[in-house]
């Protein structure tokens, strides 16, 4: 978190620490711009302070921009305590459709590279303005449109000179936040940056001790935030970090609504367990995986998902997890899951994707980027853009990349279904499940037995083995009719077979 918030500010011991701490920063800079000049900037650290106060402190803050929280003890004047620590803060620019070169990106490289940087990028941004002045000149008739068209192919010119010869330093940039001017803000009455009206000293939440930033701090005060948000002392950051955790396993956290630990959210089913686990949490160090260990070896997860009528009708919510929460798989653990049956999912990490040249991007409002990148890897390395979803996320409602999703959707569509009988990808992966267990097992019925313990983690009742075999024969007199060949028959069926059991409940639900 501290890395996240301010590591570009936070003291390291190496070189990689140093670049692994700017790159961090990444996470504010990912906040969403406004207009063709960035010219709503008030709008992007208003999403910033939206996804920082939800994520980590699961608290809705962002609605104090324009009055006093309606709901919780945060007033108007907190909001733009924490909005002058952004202001204060400088976001890499990713360029727009007028104004389309890079500006303010964090050089990684030794401290000269950030002036060769700033010096590159500094003359796209003027050669940028010079443009869209010649065309303004056009239109205000100082200039023909033959005079227009002749300059502006000459600064076109230099322009395509300095993308193709960037400085070194420009290769190994990273998109995220820098220090930038430091000051105070002042209220914006109702929002409106041009309303503006008492001065709000940079701070935290008062309900969270209201710190102030001391006298002596020259900077955004972004690393005091770090520090007044990831402490023990702060009595919300471990329980919602907790409190996640345990809803990526239950499929439901203990306080239903992971972001809105306020008025307006769910109060906790169990509140003694959450301030046990926050407690544990910290007394580990905040170690992540020791609080996995200690979920996942508790009786609660090994329950059964088995019903029970007499329970159910004390309880049909399982809000005392009487037994496991049934809960479909999400999409990742879907996807990387089929890639690991047939083999195929290449766990090493993924490098750089192969995106085009900055020089060669001429993206508009009407032409826009959109990708999709092939990859085994797992599926956390795959692209995610905000303009279009990744399609098979898309499918098994991935989360919503331009905002903070506090619980995914796990609904049964009928596009699901399609995607699952129809898509290549699903095709291919129950083949090369198909060629596993048949080129390690001699015998139809032990290449079911092990497709069930790949597959189901259990395994197969005889009469499932006989109706796999039943399956089996029943799909090789049918492929006769087909143009495939005889010696690819046996391996057509157990392919198709095994397209079953990758289609079927019990891989897509946890149970």
């Amino acid at each position: 978190m501290r890395e996240q918030l301010a590591g570009d500010l936070i003291k390291t011991s190496n070189e990689e620490q140093r670049r692994e701490g700017i790159i961090a920063t990444g996470y504010l800079a990912t906040a969403r711009r406004f207009g063709s000049r960035n010219n709503e900037f008030h709008l992007t650290i208003e999403d910033t302070i939206d996804n920082v106060g939800k994520a980590f402190l699961g608290l809705s803050v962002s609605c104090a921009r324009c009055h006093d929280h309606k709901f919780d003890p945060i007033p108007t004047r907190d909001y733009y305590s924490l909005y002058g620590i952004f202001n204060s803060t400088k976001y890499a620019f990713p360029g727009t459709e007028v104004f389309r070169h890079t500006k303010d990106f964090v050089a990684l490289g030794p401290p000269q590279a950030a002036a060769e940087l700033a010096s590159w990028e500094k003359q796209l941004a003027d050669l940028d303005e010079e443009y869209e002045e010649i065309d303004r000149q056009r239109i205000r008739g100082k200039l023909t449109q033959q005079e227009s068209d002749a300059k502006r192919a000459g600064v076109r010119a230099k322009i395509e000179f300095i993308e193709r010869r960037p400085a070194a330093a420009a290769a190994t940039k990273a998109y995220a936040v820098s220090e930038g001017t430091p000051g105070d803000s002042r209220i914006q009455h109702k929002g409106d940056p041009k309303n503006v009206g008492a001065m709000a000293p940079r701070g935290f939440l008062t309900i969270m001790g209201g710190a102030k930033l001391p006298p002596e701090e020259k900077g955004s005060g972004r690393r005091e935030l770090a520090q007044w948000i990831a402490t023990a002392r702060n009595p919300l950051t471990a329980r919602v970090m907790v409190n996640r955790i345990w809803e990526y396993h239950f499929g439901k956290g203990i306080v239903a609504t992971p972001n809105d630990f306020g008025a307006r959210g769910e109060r906790p089913t169990h509140p003694e367990l959450l301030d046990y686990l926050a407690d544990q949490f910290v007394r580990s160090g905040w170690s992540v995986k020791a609080m996995h260990r200690m979920i996942m070896l508790s009786r609660a997860y090994q329950m059964s998902s088995d019903n029970n009528a007499a329970d159910a009708l004390k309880d049909a919510q399982d809000h005392f997890l009487w037994h496991f929460p049934r809960r479909r798989l999400e999409a990742e653990e879907i996807r990387d899951s089929m890639l690991a049956f047939g083999g195929a999912l290449d766990t090493s990490m993924a490098e750089a994707h192969p995106f085009p040249p900055e020089y060669e991007w001429r993206y508009t409002q009407h032409k826009q980027f959109f990708a999709v990148y092939p990859t085994n890897h797992r599926s956390v390395y795959l692209m995610q853009q905000r303009m279009r979803k990744q399609p098979f996320l898309e499918v098994f409602d991935g989360p919503d990349p331009n905002a903070t999703t506090p619980v995914r959707g796990a609904g049964a569509t009928a596009l699901q279904a399609l995607y699952l009988m129809n898509d290549a990808f699903v095709h291919e992966q129950a083949d090369l499940l198909a060629v596993r267990v048949g080129v390690a097992l001699g015998s139809d019925a032990d290449r079911i037995q092990r497709a069930f313990a790949l597959v189901y983690g259990r395994a197969a009742t005889p009469a499932e083995v006989a109706e796999g075999l039943r399956y089996l024969r029943d799909a090789a007199a049918e492929l006769k009719a087909t143009a495939i060949p005889e010696d690819g028959r046996r391996r057509a069926a157990l392919s198709s077979y095994m397209h079953v059991l990758l289609s079927s409940d019990e891989f897509l639900f946890v149970d």
